[in-house]
């Protein structure tokens, strides 16, 4: 069920969270589309400070938000977020949220997320608790089996939360899931790491993250052995 405010209910913020390690044009792309799409007119790019269901990353959280805050500099609508770089313990999207609810108690908060990831959000820390404290955008690429997404298996996340109303995005506070299709990037950070490690020229990689990014991580020697 949706928490709603009506009179004094203030523009949402939208979140949208990973290692970023490094940040590139796929971050980027999807998350302007995105916000133009649905009228979202604030998204925060947060770091992860670990993932605790990826690897440790590459590079450190302080170069990470660095070159995050490159990538944004000339973005309008998208900035950057440190609070879970300022944690000491791995990053749970539970904690995060809580943060933002506290913060603004009034504005609706929307999560971003791709597809495969939230196929796995039943196994997530306090995963009930969740559509309690912001919206849900499920990422979806073309071509995906929506099948998957909306199995039985994932029927008690649905159940009472989807829409196919982006404007309630912006009227309720939390509780929504709203599947969005975006345009399919083929640029991943593992890649982008694999290319440096491997030598790759300027020219190869500059179509894949900003220029600002990439001299970043040239400077100080990021991702080479």
């Amino acid at each position: 069920m949706s928490a709603t405010i009506s009179s004094s209910i203030e523009p949402p913020l939208t979140l949208f969270g990973g290692s970023f390690d490094p940040v590139h044009w796929g971050h980027l792309r999807v998350g302007q589309d995105t916000a133009a799409a649905l009228q979202l007119p604030e998204l925060r790019l947060i770091p992860a400070q670990q993932n605790v269901l990826r690897a440790r990353p590459g590079a450190s959280a302080a170069h990470r938000l660095a070159m995050l805050a490159l990538a944004v500099q000339d973005v309008p609508g998208l900035t950057t977020d440190d609070c879970e770089l300022s944690r000491a313990s791995a990053s749970y999207t539970i904690t995060t949220l809580e943060s933002f609810r506290a913060a603004y108690p009034t504005r609706p908060l929307i999560w971003l997320i791709g597809v495969d990831a939230f196929l796995r959000v039943q196994s997530w820390h306090r995963a009930s608790e969740l559509f309690d404290l912001a919206h849900f955008v499920v990422l979806n690429r073309p071509g995906f089996a929506t099948a998957h997404v909306f199995s039985s298996a994932m029927s008690a996340v649905w159940q009472g939360r989807a829409t196919t109303d982006a404007s309630s995005l912006r009227s309720d506070l939390a509780g929504r899931i709203y599947l969005h299709t975006v345009a399919p990037q083929a640029i991943s950070s593992t890649e982008i790491r694999n290319m440096i490690r491997a030598g790759s020229s300027d020219a190869a990689l500059l179509p894949l993250l900003p220029a600002a990014v990439l001299s970043y991580i040239r400077t100080h020697r990021l991702y080479t052995d």
